[in-house]
C-alpha cells in the first residue's frame, strides 16, 4: 500500500513496505525528481538503511561475545511498516522488533519515519526509540535516488554534485565496501556527473562541519533537488556502476561501515550510535525541489 502526501507545490508518494519514499513530483514543471526503480540498474528508490548502514565484514557481527548475521544496510528497508499517523501533508510509519529482528539484531526498538510536506520542501526526520531499560547499538542512514532525467533531452553528464557550506571535504575511501580511515583524502565540492565517477564505489564525504548541504543540479537548466542535514555524519553519493542508471543517490548518513580492520564488535564499531535504555534518538533531513 502507498501513501499519498500532496500541497500546492508537490505530489508526494511514499510505500509502506520499507516506508520507501517512491515518487516526489512537482505540480508546477511536471518534474519527477526521484529515480524510477528500475531493477536493470537498482530496483529501489529512497531506502531506509536500519539496524546498519554499508557493510559488515563477512555479515557478522558480536554482541557480549555472541554473533549475530546482517547483510548489507540492514532489514528495515525489506519490512513493512505500519502507519502511526497520517494527514494531508504529513505521515508517520513505525516498526517494531520482534522475534524475527532480534534473532539478527538483539535489541529491542522502535524506528519511526516522519514525512512532512512543507511548499517545496518535504522533511524527513527519523526516531529510534529503546523500549527496554538497558543501551542499544545501531546504525542509520538514507540512501534517496535523484532521476538525472528531469527533461527528456537530459543527458547524465549535464548534472553536477554541489556541496557547501566548504570548498572541499574529507573524504573517506571504500575498500571492497570498507571505510579505510588510514587512506583519508580531500574532496572536491563539485563534482561532475559521469559513471566512472562511482567506479569505486560510493563516494564519502566527512559533515564535520554543520549544517551541510548537497544538490544534484543540471548545468543545463538549473533545475535539481538540495539535501540539508545539520546532524549526519556523512554523505554518501552512488550511483550503479557498471550498469549505468539515469540516478544519483544523495545519501546523509549516521552510521557508516565496517572499517577495515574491525574486530567485529558491535559495541565498538566505529560511528556507532549508543542509545539509553527508555532514550529517543532524532535525525533529520530535508529535500528541497527547485
Amino acid at each position: 500500500m502507498a501513501v499519498m502526501l500532496e500541497n500546492e507545490k508537490l505530489r508526494v508518494v511514499i510505500n509502506e513496505h520499507g516506508a520507501e519514499l517512491a515518487s516526489l513530483i512537482s505540480k508546477e514543471n511536471g518534474f519527477e525528481y526521484m529515480w524510477s526503480g528500475d531493477s536493470k540498474y537498482w530496483k529501489r528508490h529512497s531506502a531506509v538503511l536500519f539496524p546498519i548502514e554499508g557493510r559488515l565484514k563477512a555479515d557478522t557481527y558480536q554482541v557480549d561475545g555472541t554473533s549475530y548475521h546482517l547483510t548489507q544496510h540492514g532489514f528495515a528497508r525489506d519490512m513493512d511498516f505500519e502507519i502511526l499517523h497520517q494527514a494531508p501533508t504529513e505521515v508517520c510509519f513505525e516498526l517494531r522488533s520482534n522475534e524475527q529482528t532480534l534473532e539478527k539484531y538483539p535489541f529491542e526498538f522502535v524506528l519511526q519515519v516522519q514525512y512532512i510536506l512543507t511548499q517545496t520542501k518535504l522533511e524527513v526526520v527519523y526516531r529510534v526509540i529503546n523500549p527496554s531499560t538497558k543501551d542499544m547499538y545501531f546504525g542509520l542512514g538514507a540512501h534517496p535516488a535523484f532521476s538525472t532525467k528531469l527533461k527528456a533531452t537530459d543527458t547524465y553528464q549535464d548534472y553536477e554534485v554541489r556541496l557547501s557550506p566548504k570548498e572541499s571535504y574529507p573524504r573517506i575511501p571504500l575498500v571492497d565496501g570498507f571505510i579505510d580511515l588510514e587512506h583519508v583524502t580531500t574532496g572536491a565540492a563539485t563534482l561532475p556527473v559521469s559513471h566512472d565517477l562511482f567506479k569505486n564505489d560510493a563516494l564519502i564525504y566527512d559533515l564535520a562541519q554543520k549544517p551541510n548541504q548537497v544538490s544534484l543540479v543540471s548545468k543545463q537548466h538549473g533545475h535539481g533537488v538540495t539535501i540539508t542535514t545539520t546532524d549526519a555524519k556523512a554523505m554518501g553519493i552512488w550511483s550503479s556502476y557498471p550498469a549505468e542508471g539515469d540516478f544519483v543517490c544523495l545519501e546523509p548518513w549516521w552510521a557508516l561501515s565496517d572499517t577495515l580492520d574491525t574486530d567485529g564488535d558491535f559495541k565498538t564499531k566505529y560511528a556507532i550510535n549508543k542509545l539509553s535504555g527508555q532514550q529517543v534518538f532524532e535525525a533529520n533531513y530535508a529535500i528541497d525541489t527547485f
